[in-house]
């Protein structure tokens, strides 16, 4: 989980331990200040969380080296979804049995 703190501009990251058990959240990292960073909308499959910049601006930032790289994508909150895509070489064609 990623909680976004507006008045500090940092983002706290959490994972869960254990499915139905509200103690066991955990805290893993506190990212910020970041002032120019608006709010999460994604995150990636290794170290990155992709953000949406004040100037609308998608840009994603690196846990490991702690940098943020503009994506040059423009994006809104309300209409920005990630998702992490996979290259399939299957077809998808109906399969008859």
């Amino acid at each position: 989980m990623i909680s976004n703190h507006v008045k500090t501009a940092s983002f706290h990251i959490y994972v869960l331990g254990e499915f139905g058990v509200r103690e066991s959240w955990t805290k893993l990292f506190i990212v910020g200040p970041l002032p120019s960073v608006e709010c999460p909308v994604g995150e990636g499959k290794k170290v990155d969380i992709f953000f949406i910049k004040n100037d609308n601006e998608i840009a994603c930032f690196d846990l490991n080296t702690q940098t943020i790289e503009d994506l040059g994508v423009k994006g809104e909150y309300f209409c920005c979804h990630f998702a992490i895509y996979k290259k399939n070489l299957l077809s998808f064609r109906r399969i008859r049995s």
